[in-house]
Formats: structure tokens, sequence, C-alpha cells
């Protein structure tokens, strides 16, 4: 049988659309139909699972192919979504490889923070900081609102143009439990007022440089520099997806 390059299988769905006289439902704004759809295929997927059991899929042929058939409709409206957003099959192909070259590259640890008991409960970390790497700090702040770990957020100006900077960040506000701004009082004050009474030993600050690590130290909380060791911090991370390992071990 033939092995399907994604390139193909997108033709074949637009020809099947284009047949069907469907191809006007392949915009943006019916994308989320097609992943709805898929979902349900994938339902009916796992229908066969709970009914037939996994050894049936393994050694009964008209079970097997049953489910090889569910399978492929959960990817056919995949595709369907993907015609819809204009995802081409260089682009799924170049996310896919990029994906996998990053999980080959990770000790997993990180999975383990989103399911294992976290001794710190509050993490300290200013907007400066999620601006200097904002990608990082997207999947930094998605991973640890699996766990129990608490965010605060440290920031100067206007509170609604903080959250506009969040979002080009693809981070939502509503991530951080607490926030404070740093004012005339200084930037320790404001590091203070974000500990929304949690006890310090049960904290920790991520500092971007010295002033950060100075207000940190000085309301006694445990310090991560990001990107240098030169600050006297506890610990340092070289990328902020490595945090998550690091409140696991503290």
């Amino acid at each position: 049988m033939a092995d399907v390059k994604i390139s193909d299988l997108l033709k074949m769905q637009h020809t099947l659309a284009k047949t069907k006289g469907w191809l006007k439902d392949r915009t943006p704004e019916h994308a989320p139909m097609s992943i709805l759809w898929a979902i349900d295929e994938l339902g009916e997927a796992i229908a066969i699972i709970k009914k037939k059991g996994s050894q049936a899929i393994m050694e009964n042929e008209s079970v097997r192919e049953h489910f090889v058939e569910e399978t492929a409709d959960v990817f056919m409206y995949l595709f369907d979504m993907m015609e819809s957003y204009g995802i081409t099959a260089e682009e799924f192909s170049d996310a896919y490889i990029g994906k996998f070259r990053r999980n080959m590259g990770r000790d997993w640890v990180e999975n383990d923070a989103m399911y294992e008991k976290i001794p710190v409960k509050r993490l300290l970390v200013s907007l400066a900081m999620i601006e200097s790497a904002p990608e990082q700090a997207a999947r930094m702040v998605e991973v640890l609102t699996k766990t129990d770990v608490k965010l605060s957020l440290i920031f100067c100006g206007d509170p609604d143009r903080v959250k506009e900077r969040l979002a080009d960040a693809d981070i939502s506000a509503d991530a951080f439990g607490t926030a404070a701004a740093v004012s005339f009082d200084g930037c320790a004050a404001a590091w203070a007022s974000a500990l929304a009474g949690e006890a310090p030993e049960a904290c920790a600050a991520l500092v971007l440089d010295m002033e950060e690590r100075e207000a940190a130290v000085s309301c006694a909380l445990r310090t991560i520099s990001f990107g240098t060791d030169h600050l006297g911090t506890d610990h340092t991370c070289g990328d902020l997806t490595e945090v998550p390992n690091i409140l696991a071990s503290l």
C-alpha cells in the first residue's frame, strides 16, 4: 500500500471538497467546526477501544479495519481544518520537525512538574522578564498553570497596557493571580506586595537584572536568574522552559 505524503492528503481533501461543493466551507470561520468533527471522530475511535478492547484491534481484522477507518476520519477533518486556515504541507512539516527536535532535547522533567507536587507555592516574575523571551515565557506560564504554583506579575505602567503586552506574548493576564506595579516605593515594595500573604520561604523570584535580584533578596525570596550567572542568584536557567524543572527540585 502507498505511504502518502502530507501534501497528497491535503490535495485529496481539497478534491473531495471541490467535487462535493464544500469549498465554500473552507474558510477560517468554518475551521473550528472541522476541529469539533475531528474530536467527534476521535470519540468514535475511543469507543471501539472501550467496547472491543485493544487486543481485538490487534487480532480481529474487522475491528482493526473499523478502528483504522475512524482514525483516518480524524485526520481528514484535521486536514480540512488546515486547508481552512491555509496551513500548507511545508508549514506542517516544519512545525512537526521543529517540535520533534525540541522533544529530543528535553529531559521530560517538565512533564513531571505538571503532575508532581512542587514545593514552591508562588513564583514572582516581572513583565520585563517575559518580554525578554516571550515564546519561552509563554511555554513556562502554560506549564506552571497546570501545577499548584501561583504566579505573580511585577510591572511598570498602565494595567490595561500591561494586558496588551502580555497578549503580544500570547499570555493571558488571568494566568497571574496577583500583580503589583513598581511605584515610587521602589521595586522591593512591589515584590513584597506581589507575595499576596504567602510566606517568602515558600516562594521564588525569576529575576532579570541586579535591581530585581536585590528586590527579591530583600523579600527573602529564593532567586532564579535567566541567561546569566553573574547576578549571584540561587539558580540560573538558560531557557525559561527550564523554570518548572528548577522549581520542582527546590
